[in-house]
């Protein structure tokens, strides 16, 4: 009975030797086809451009990328209410609901011009650099007054608003200029058939901004006459800190000869900016002209200077379009071309109140608006 299971092991072995030969070369065959295969959809997946933050080129790329965008940002600062409407004295029912007046936050040019850099030995992680500039121009506000709108700037610490207290005209302008330089190092990862692509980073955030908000209103406190009354606040930030985030793509359809390279694009990022906020607060009061005193009085004067951390969030989200050209394989160059809406959050930024004898809380300022742009890889 033993020797009859030796001689079947022999006889099994011998016939699955001897299929393993038969079956060899169309297996060489078949792997030589997938091999095939498999170039085939390299090429394409390379020629394609699939990734948003580093396209697959050719090997005799140098792996840099040059790009630049159009912005058409708006900067909002908080906190700068200057007069309202439909304030009544104490005692008094308000009949009508009223508005609060600020500065005009125009919509500004800019651009950003970045650049960036795959280190292949490194493992593909890349250097990327790029600067923001936004356009340096005012936003004024202006408008008629009455005797229920007040001036927010002078109202008493006990809240009570006198009847005599009233703005007859006023106007508000604010001026930015923003300057962000960002340096990170990164590294592009794919997952999901690339069809789905992320970029986590890290670097440096560096800012210097200026802001200028002027005010002004006519009007009359506790029955005096008619003064024209006057504040300019100036603000300067200048610092640098830890950033960190990812960049996102999610490619539609990956696979497409035509549509392969449109893709959902977006980047979320956090900064702690570390650095020095100085604010200089000048009030006065002009005389109208049929005043005997015409040189007017600046009754306060005054410099706020600290050192601090500002927490930055960014976040934006956009379409994005690529194609790959040039070369054999047409992979020497990758053109991309991206259209964005971004914001920055920079909470508890705005300190214009900070010197003023009614201080007020540090506000949030808020940066958002278009980005349009094209990038170019070889």
């Amino acid at each position: 009975m033993e020797l009859n299971f030796r001689k079947l092991w022999t006889v099994l072995g011998v016939a699955c030797l001897s299929a393993n030969l038969a079956a060899a070369p169309a297996s060489s065959s078949g792997s030589s086809s997938s091999s095939t295969q498999m170039s085939n959809t390299d090429q394409s997946m390379m020629a394609s451009g699939l990734m948003y933050a580093g396209p697959q080129l050719g090997e005799d790329a140098t792996g840099i990328s040059l790009g630049a965008d159009y912005i058409l940002w708006q900067v909002v600062q908080e906190g700068l209410e200057f007069t309202a409407g439909n304030v009544y004295p104490t005692g008094t029912n308000a009949a009508l609901q009223g508005g609060t007046n600020f500065p005009k936050f125009r919509l500004l040019n800019g651009f950003k011009v970045h650049g960036q850099v795959t280190i292949a030995e490194c493992d593909d992680v890349d250097l990327f650099l790029q600067y923001i500039w936004l356009q340096r121009s005012s936003g004024t506000n202006s408008g008629t007054g009455a005797t229920t709108v007040y001036p927010l700037m002078i109202i008493d610490f006990d809240d009570s608003i006198s009847s005599s207290d009233s703005v007859s005209s006023w106007a508000s302008s604010f001026k930015t200029s923003y300057n962000v330089i960002d340096l990170e190092m990164g590294r592009l990862t794919s997952i999901a058939k690339d069809s789905f692509s992320l970029r986590p980073f890290w670097g440096i955030r560096g800012v210097w901004n200026n802001h200028t908000w002027v005010a002004s209103w006519v009007g009359t406190v506790s029955g005096t006459q008619s003064i024209t009354y006057s504040l300019n606040s100036y603000q300067n930030t200048s610092g640098a800190g830890v950033r960190g985030g990812f960049d996102l793509a999610w490619q539609f359809f990956a696979n497409s000869e035509y549509f392969g390279g449109l893709k959902i694009i977006g980047m979320t990022a956090l900064s702690g900016v570390y650095g020095r906020t100085y604010v200089n607060t000048l009030t006065g009061q002009a005389p109208t002209a049929s005043q005997t005193n015409t040189g007017g009085q600046v009754f306060y004067s005054n410099r706020t200077s600290l050192n601090r951390m500002v927490p930055v969030v960014d976040l934006s989200i956009g379409l994005s379009w690529n194609m790959s050209f040039g070369g054999e394989r047409d992979n020497d160059y990758n053109v991309e071309i991206h259209a964005l809406w971004d914001t920055q959050s920079w909470i508890g930024y705005g300190r214009h109140f900070t010197a003023f004898w009614a201080p007020r809380g540090p506000q949030n300022l808020t940066v958002q608006g278009f980005t349009i742009g094209a990038e170019l890889a070889f």
